[in-house]
């Protein structure tokens, strides 16, 4: 294990132990091969297990592993699943993914569906998963494009030069014994560039040459992807379904001087570019508004949250109650009966979710799709005219408040009765449905529920009044879409004036229906934050103590009427310096970016082109560019203190590494000798990856969260400053850390005495990590991608998470939709720095190599496939994170010449007597390495000044290819649209709900302006009124507090349509929330 022969002496203490000589810090560094293969053997373990767990599973849960899938499964392509359990289970998520990125379901086999992962052409991923999800993948092909061919030349070249005739175990003895000059080389590192004997320095020639190559071969390979990336993106940029978007022609301006801040002075300023201006949105404060809606709609959450607790608590106590009554009688079920008895509970669970329910302070502000939205023009003309024109296909196939999650393709209707396993005839079967599917039933049409009454079996008192309202069909469209007048079962008040809401009484509820199985006590309470600081968290024991209910319920209330009359008063907000502009022509907003607008500096700048509506942060939109600089530098200050700080933590799992030899040096230590070797190999080669992988999963939220508050506009940005300060952490703590066997305030107090001792400490400490590196990679390699193939992350917020935390419907209808999110800014520095690493180590420690290529090959194939059938990818920034990723990787060759400048420098010769020269036998191969390294600087800088202008901009000479394909689109769809008319599409998948549209292109010019009028304005104007939205039961709990909040205040939306309560008392759902809309799903 020891690289010297010489006695270990014990030391008292860990910085004793860790600074005891250069033979000792050799060995805190230097791996033994034994726990290098403890590692991989761990690692392979691990590996099998979580591929083959995916294997078994993944056609058991196609909600996780197969999402979007563009037709159901056939039987017979599922290998060992009943013929009947497939029928039933293979439709999953593609109510929530658009037809146009639907995948086609992989084939039959174990094996086989990689076969589509790695065939699937570049312009059908690209359509299907957009520029982001296919440049992180090109990314990764990338690496293999340089690694791959990079080991196929080193390794049989510089393996060999290293190994036969190298230094090797025993050569520390004869005439080079001297321990203070020479040791000898074990393990692993006998293939490293440390092996060399001091009589052979004429083989580092091999070394420079293999260098060189690896670096001209990796400068080739970026320019030639970064010459691709500009293609495909121009493309993207000039595409006719991108050129419809509001964000291909929308710039904000922020700084704008007062006397500019007006839509007119904006109008004169810019109607110099091409085509003119379209709209205007200047931008105001309303951060006063904007709090009051995130605590309206955080007090809404723990109404709907208290409501629910009430409802399952009285259902509960009755059946409690019920089983006292039936045991004091003497009544004693069999197995069987209460099967059946919970299977007849259950059914009518499924009818009261099939029902209406009953409603109250619906203000009818929410348009639940693209219809309704284009009714409320007012031009009924226009509708009609649109209706020959729009695809008879819903915008994104999601469940609709009104018309049904059966309604929606085939939407969840018949997830329901297929992979949730529809209701059984066998209790058990039903109990499991639930516990997939996380409380969502299907709807059924007619049987048991038509036998109920639209009250749910719930008759209210003699002196109230629930007045019903039937649906209405709509004749016209000959579907049961949602019509705002015709709602569902709603409440009303019986006052006929509009006077205020009167003062209500807690005393009042007296006689509520929840009484009859709860106590007051029994009821959900909270404490408000001290000092009426409404902005600071309740704590336990402080504050004034009150009933959640009544406390939401009044303060719901009042806000919902301030924010509604703030809503209608928007001029009241002062003006901010920054504003939207739509040009008419995307090559006017591309030239406005461009162009020098102000004659004063800091002024009308910076300006951003392709923003999305949904990316804008609009609690950043109000900060002024000084406060943006102040929060810069605070973030900065913020980062390189996070870097200095998570040193110790990392420090110590590289000290883990070495528990061996600290076992020897410490004496408090020492009983870890007696551990088995096994053990001791594995805490050593595992141990310290997972601590430092646990270490990195909290990171990212806290970078996030800095760059966030660092003031930038969207979350595109967002994503790009996380992408460079998680490089910077990862490649400083994973990487510099671990290499150099100190502290960073130590080598930053090196390097600042003395700036030319860089090369000769990288060098000196550098070859000594390479195992612990390999152990890292092999890590990464195996374990996390099989991880990701498993969806360990999925598995445990939908089997784990989601039983102990989702107790009402709105919380359990958002883990069924919400679909797995990718974060590319965190994604793209973990590759890099691997990459970086790989770079380092390529002619250092060749085996590197090996561990690289595994690690990218499966990644590659593991995020492929999660691309094609797992994630749906919200918002795209068009591949940009891409070149930064490029860019960053030219650090791993600064580091990989600066070591080789230091290596070679440090090369010595020994004379006759064993003893090292003074000469230096590789000065030439270190001046030719400094050489490179300028070569490589200025090659960098080139490529940045030529390159950067065409990553975000598009140039005038596209513009008019960018014309002729807007033409040829626009035939494209009359075209389409004819055959519609002609009935060719009568037998492609539709919805029932009547004209429906999957995205912009779908829609008339007239009809996209109009949903873009909207799509800029802050969303404090936008936010609408939040539903309580509680479970139905038939104890009448829920119809009673529905009227109660409803007597309470008319400003308070509380509805229990379409949710219901299961023979456990669980919440079951069978639509979305009433006040979710699809609209909100558009990307503008």
């Amino acid at each position: 294990m020891s690289s010297t022969s010489s006695v270990v002496p014990i030391a008292t203490n860990l910085s004793s132990a860790l600074g005891g000589g250069k033979a000792q810090t050799q060995q805190i560094q230097n791996q033994s091969a034994s726990v290098f293969f403890a590692s991989l053997v761990s690692s392979i373990v691990i590996f099998g297990i979580e591929v083959a767990a995916f294997l078994i599973i993944k056609g058991y849960f196609p909600r996780i592993y197969l999402i979007r899938l563009s037709s159901p499964l056939n039987p017979m392509d599922a290998d060992g699943l009943p013929a009947d359990f497939v029928s039933s289970n293979s439709q999953p998520r593609t109510y929530l993914v658009p037809e146009k990125e639907r995948t086609e379901p992989p084939p039959r086999g174990i094996w086989r569906w990689i076969l589509p992962v790695y065939r699937t052409s570049k312009v059908e991923f690209v359509q299907k998963c957009g520029l982001d999800a296919y440049f992180f993948l090109r990314y990764l092909w990338l690496l293999l494009k340089i690694f791959v061919p990079s080991a196929a030349l080193i390794l049989p070249i510089l393996l060999p030069i290293n190994y036969v005739g190298g230094k090797g175990p025993n050569f520390a003895t004869g005439i080079y014994s001297n321990a203070t000059t020479w040791n000898n080389v074990t393990g692993l590192n006998q293939f490293a560039f440390g092996n060399v004997r001091p009589d052979e320095t004429n083989r580092y020639w091999a070394h420079l040459i293999l260098a060189v190559v690896v670096i001209v071969w990796s400068c080739w390979v970026f320019f030639d992807e970064l010459k691709d990336y500009i293609k495909l993106r121009q493309a993207y940029l000039t595409s006719p379904q991108h050129r419809l978007r509001a964000s291909a022609t929308t710039v904000l301006v922020s700084g704008i001087p007062k006397e500019w801040c007006t839509a007119k002075a904006l109008d004169g300023l810019y109607d110099v570019f091409p085509g003119g201006i379209r709209n205007i949105w200047i931008n105001r404060k309303f951060d006063d508004l904007n709090s009051k809606i995130k605590r309206r709609n955080k007090l809404a959450h723990s109404l709907e949250s208290a409501e629910t607790s009430l409802i399952r608590n009285a259902k509960k106590a009755q059946i409690k109650k019920a089983k006292e009554e039936a045991k004091r009688a003497g009544k004693k079920q069999t197995k069987d009966e209460e099967k059946q008895e919970k299977m007849k509970i259950d059914e009518k669970a499924s009818a009261v979710a099939n029902l209406d329910g009953v409603s109250a302070g619906d203000p009818h502000q929410t348009r639940h799709n693209i219809r309704e939205i284009l009714n409320d023009r007012g031009r009924q003309h226009s509708r009609d005219e649109s209706k020959n024109q729009v695809h008879k296909r819903r915008l994104v196939p999601i469940p609709l408040v009104g018309q049904g999650i059966d309604a929606v393709g085939q939407g969840l209707g018949n997830i329901g009765k297929t992979v949730l396993g529809g209701f059984r005839s066998v209790g058990k079967e039903v109990d499991e449905r639930l516990n997939t599917t996380n409380g969502f039933i299907p709807p059924e049409d007619g049987g048991f529920a038509t036998q109920l009454q639209t009250t749910g079996g719930y008759e209210p008192p003699e002196d109230k009044t629930i007045a019903v309202q039937h649906d209405l069909e709509d004749d016209e469209a000959g579907s049961s879409h949602y019509v705002r007048d015709s709602a569902s079962t709603v409440v009303q008040r019986q006052e006929s004036d509009t006077r205020s809401d009167r003062s209500y009484n807690e005393d009042e509820d007296h006689d509520a229906a929840w009484r009859r199985y709860l106590k007051p006590k029994d009821r959900d309470t909270m404490r408000l934050p001290i000092f009426g600081w409404t902005w600071m968290i309740s704590l336990p024991l402080i504050g004034k103590k009150v009933d959640t209910i009544y406390y939401c319920r009044k303060e719901i209330a009042r806000l919902n009427v301030e924010i509604e009359e703030d809503q209608g008063n928007p001029e009241k907000f002062p003006l901010m310096n920054s504003a939207f502009i739509q040009f008419n022509h995307q090559v006017a907003a591309h030239m406005a970016c461009q162009s020098v607008t102000h004659h004063m500096p800091k002024q009308m700048a910076p300006r951003m082109v392709e923003i999305s509506p949904n990316d804008v942060i609009w609690d950043n939109m109000s900060i002024t560019w000084w406060e943006s600089y102040i929060r810069t530098v605070v973030v900065l200050v913020l980062i390189v203190g996070l870097v200095i700080g998570w040193a110790i933590p990392v420090s110590f799992t590289g000290t883990l590494s070495q528990v061996q030899y600290l076992s020897q040096t410490l004496s408090w230590l020492s009983w870890l000798q007696r551990v088995p070797a096994v053990i001791l190999a594995v805490i050593q080669g595992l141990l310290p990856q997972l601590l430092l992988a646990l270490l990195l999963l909290v990171l990212p939220i806290i970078l996030r969260l800095l760059a966030k508050n660092q003031g930038v506009p969207t979350g595109m940005a967002v994503e790009i400053s996380v992408q460079k300060f998680y490089f910077a952490f990862l490649f400083v703590q994973v990487f510099l850390i671990v290499s150099i066997s100190t502290t960073i305030t130590t080598v930053v107090a090196q390097i600042a005495a003395s700036p030319q001792s860089i090369p000769a400490i990288l060098a000196e400490n550098i070859p000594k990590a390479a195992n612990y590196f390999f152990s890292y990679l092999i890590l990464q390699a195996l374990s996390v991608s099989a991880g990701a193939l498993l969806q360990v992350g999925e598995l445990f917020s939908w089997f784990i998470l989601g039983p102990l935390l989702d107790s009402t419907a709105r919380k359990k209808w958002a883990r069924q939709m919400d679909l797995p999110t990718t974060q590319w800014g965190t994604f793209f520095p973990v590759f890099t720095n691997l990459a970086a690493i790989g770079f380092i180590y390529a002619v250092i420690s060749p085996l590197i190599l090996i561990f690289n290529v595994i690690t990218f090959g499966l990644f590659w194939i593991a995020y492929r496939y999660n691309s094609l059938y797992v994630t749906k990818f919200r918002s795209d920034t068009g591949g940009l994170l891409f070149p930064t990723a490029v860019n960053q990787l030219f650090v791993g060759l600064y580091f990989m010449e600066a070591s080789l400048i230091g290596l070679f420098f440090l090369v010595t010769n020994a004379d006759a007597d064993g003893n090292a020269t003074s000469n230096t036998p590789c000065k030439p191969q270190a001046i030719i390495m400094i050489i490179v390294l300028c070569l490589t600087v200025i090659y960098q800088v080139l490529l940045s000044q030529n390159f950067s202008p065409l990553y975000r901009y598009m140039p005038i000479t596209l513009e008019d290819d960018a014309v002729e394909r807007d033409g040829e689109f626009a035939r494209a769809q009359e075209m389409h649209g004819m055959d519609e008319e002609r009935g060719d599409t009568d037998n492609r998948p539709s919805s029932s709900g009547g004209a429906n549209v999957e995205g912009l292109e779908d829609l008339t010019p007239a009809e996209r302006d109009f949903l873009v009028q909207r799509a800029f304005q802050h969303e404090a104007l936008r936010a609408k009124r939040p539903v309580v939205w509680i479970p139905r039961d038939d104890l009448g709990v829920a119809d009673d507090e529905v009227y109660r909040t409803q007597r309470a205040s008319k400003h308070i939306w509380i509805s229990d349509q379409y949710t219901a309560l299961d023979s456990k008392a669980r919440v079951v759902y069978r639509r979305s929330p009433p006040d979710f809309s699809e609209v909100d799903l558009i990307d503008l």
